[in-house]
């Protein structure tokens, strides 16, 4: 009987000195101040832990962090202390910081000197020549740039009453050189290549104030931007050539604009027409409201204002 008594005994000792085992880490909420000590206004923020693979949302929405400004942004609740950060500035450069420890300190600042700029990105340029000579070679550099660079086109012309697509890779705003088949040459500086993808090649180009129209070109196709800040949303958009009838598709179709929402559409604008009128409707509003004087060849962006 004592033996089976400490048999029981030395049991529960052996069961009781088994190690414990360890305890999930415990939640906590996570705050943190971002400080914007750079020169720069910070357009956007992004926040996630360093384990995750996407950045998620930009947590600044449609705000924007001034220099000197700072923000404090909340986390959720989270077992990780491990957080990584990035910032947008307003020239699209962008900083990052990563592994940040919030659970040791909630202050982040960004300074700028971190901040790598934006890839150049790649335009599709059409030049279409309406001159009296062939042109030899087409030149396109930055505005910034130092220098033109190789000809676009190698070892092709492009004949009178022709065209060529050009890839330009570089900022928007470019300057372009035009040579023709007797070395005469003429050049253009500050033109917006994402505004003006088609470039007209005509006498007196380089002198007009706006960019010559293809005359022989049917509709041209834009890309619209349309911004809604009207403080409602926007059920319907109609644009028509200034001084025409306000009549045509809805070019929101269905959908609608959401207030604060931008929308990209391709806009087919017959050739030669520059001044456009738009008709907009906006939700539960039996009316429409008009707005004239659109000038289409010299902005593709569309903003509708609250004075709707």
């Amino acid at each position: 009987m004592r033996v089976a008594v400490a048999c029981l005994v030395m049991a529960l000792v052996l069961v009781g000195a088994r190690p414990a085992l360890p305890a999930d880490p415990p939640t906590a909420e996570h705050e943190v101040t971002i400080g914007n000590h750079s020169t720069l206004s910070i357009n956007e923020i992004y926040v996630s832990p360093s384990t995750a693979d996407h950045w998620g949302e930009d947590r600044l929405g449609e705000e924007t962090l001034a220099p000197g400004h700072s923000v404090r942004l909340k986390l959720g609740a989270s077992a990780d202390c491990k957080f990584d950060f990035q910032v947008v500035y307003e020239d699209a450069s962008r900083e990052e910081s990563k592994g940040v420890n919030v659970c040791h300190g909630q202050v982040l600042a960004f300074d700028g000197s971190g901040a790598a700029a934006p890839a150049a990105a790649t335009h599709d340029v059409t030049i279409a020549n309406r001159a009296d000579r062939p042109i030899q070679q087409v030149l396109i550099s930055a505005s910034a740039a130092g220098e033109w660079g190789d000809d676009r086109l190698g070892h092709t012309t492009i004949s009178v009453g022709d065209e060529a697509n050009i890839d330009y890779r570089g900022d928007c705003v470019a300057d372009i050189r035009i040579v023709y088949d007797n070395r005469a040459a003429e050049e253009r500086r500050g033109i917006d290549v994402c505004a003006s993808r088609r470039i007209v090649i005509e006498p007196g180009w380089t002198t007009a104030d706006t960019l010559p129209l293809d005359a022989k070109s049917s509709d041209q196709p834009l890309r619209l931007v349309v911004t809604n800040r009207t403080g409602r949303k926007v059920e319907s958009l109609i644009v028509y050539p200034d001084k025409g009838e306000p009549r045509g598709p809805n070019l929101l179709g269905s959908a609608g604009l959401d207030d604060g929402a931008s929308i990209t559409i391709a806009f087919a604008r017959p050739a030669g027409v520059c001044r456009f009128g738009a008709r907009v409707g906006l939700d539960a509003s039996p009316a429409s409201e008009n707005i004239d004087g659109l000038d289409l060849c010299h902005s593709q962006e569309l903003i509708l204002p609250a004075t709707l």
